[in-house]
């Protein structure tokens, strides 16, 4: 969080990009290649095996609903956020969705919502963050989490405190959740990186920010091309 303060203090100094137009604001470039090459290296080395392994060992099926009961446990952030930028409608919906999964979905096992008409949202802090006006910051690849805006980083953290997982005072079950939760999510992206072309780190910094920008407008997400399934 700290880090995250200053440099939001630097932004205005930031310019090797331009912050105007369709121009990305980039100035840390040279450290956001730094640090995405030191993830690609803990990626290539830890994350990504045990996710193959993963994908590898378990049925499709079983990949699914664990999938599913991770996607749950985390949408309390989902509702949360959509009565933060005054979307009541859909933050009621979202409450519904997440107590129908939460029991006649099995704790999340099955999604049986979606099929009840009852859709999946994404919204988190920075989302909200941009709906209440602070405006966009420059971007910054975060030591493990991987790409971010100040402004979503600063959003990441405070998602922290309305993941339910966060408040599980067993230190060895929390972290193996979150653990868990870092496989589940690394496993999806494994057939999405076959989309990656040309240099790795602009196309993932050029993605990120188009879907943040989808997000924030609140396009179609089943239009979104960088939405995993």
């Amino acid at each position: 969080m700290l880090l995250l303060l200053i440099l939001s203090g630097c932004a205005s100094h930031g310019t090797s990009n331009g912050t105007s137009g369709n121009q990305i604001n980039d100035p840390l470039e040279p450290f956001n290649r730094g640090m995405q090459t030191f993830n690609d290296n803990v990626d290539t080395y830890a994350v990504k095996p045990v996710a193959k392994g993963y994908a590898f060992v378990f049925p499709k099926f079983f990949r699914k609903i664990v999938r599913n009961a991770y996607d749950n446990i985390t949408y309390p952030t989902v509702f949360i956020n959509q009565f933060l930028q005054g979307k009541w409608q859909n933050g009621l919906m979202d409450v519904t969705r997440f107590l129908v999964n939460s029991t006649f979905g099995l704790a999340g096992l099955y999604d049986v919502a979606t099929e009840a008409g009852l859709p999946a949202h994404k919204e988190d802090f920075g989302q909200t963050f941009a709906v209440w006006g602070m405006s966009d910051s420059l971007y910054l690849v975060l030591p493990f989490l991987g790409p971010a805006t100040i402004r979503d980083g600063i959003g990441r953290a405070a998602g922290y405190f309305t993941y339910p997982v966060s408040y599980i005072e067993d230190d060895t079950l929390r972290s193996s959740i979150f653990g868990a939760g870092v496989i589940v999510e690394r496993e999806r992206l494994l057939e999405k990186e076959e989309l990656i072309v040309g240099d790795r780190y602009l196309f993932i910094r050029d993605a990120y920010l188009q879907r943040r920008q989808f997000l924030i407008s609140d396009g179609q997400a089943e239009d979104d091309p960088f939405l995993s399934e």
